[in-house]
């Protein structure tokens, strides 16, 4: 059997490798385990990084497939680094949390612990998709934290920080009122 990371390193990152890795992951039920794996390993080494693409591929046929490793997820995210890892994660979380029934259930201490990361992510990260999504997440969550809400104003509108020109579409949707 062939080793998962040994099968991803050659790979390019056309679509159409990423979607014949996808077909390689859904043939073999132990695959999308190790899949995950690979996606969120902070070496960022190559083979994770396009593990986590094809992760993003992987779920977004379905985003119950994350249910299973919801924390495992939370507890790693904030070691990942590198910003195309990020923008995977990120979105993934975002696209999870949109539904409200989820968002709603989600435990005080998870929300902390993601509110605490995409903080840090709108502090560090200069590419424009995860600072997109960590900031659409946040808006999630600031509805019901005043304070949050309050740290986001200072960051986004009033400190001397430059954003890519891309987010500020999801600042607005922060600031709607």
């Amino acid at each position: 059997m062939v080793n998962l990371e040994d099968y991803l390193k050659p790979l390019k990152a056309t679509k159409k490798e990423r979607l014949e890795a996808l077909s390689f992951i859904r043939k073999n039920r132990s695959r999308p385990q190790q899949l995950f794996n690979l996606a969120i390993n902070s070496s960022a080494k190559r083979s994770h990084i396009y593990a986590a693409w094809v992760w993003e591929l992987y779920l977004m046929e379905d985003l119950t497939r994350l249910d299973g490793n919801w924390i495992k997820l939370i507890d790693e995210i904030s070691k990942i680094q590198h910003p195309s890892m990020r923008r995977v994660h990120s979105k993934i979380i975002w696209l999870y949390l949109k539904d409200k029934n989820r968002y709603k259930t989600l435990p005080k201490k998870e929300k902390e612990r993601l509110i605490n990361t995409f903080l840090e992510w709108i502090l560090t990260e200069n590419k424009a998709a995860p600072l997109n999504f960590s900031i659409r997440i946040l808006g999630f969550f600031s509805k019901d934290a005043p304070k949050l809400r309050n740290d986001l104003e200072e960051i986004l509108l009033h400190s001397k920080r430059t954003f890519p020109k891309g987010i500020y579409p999801a600042i607005r949707t922060v600031f709607e009122d």
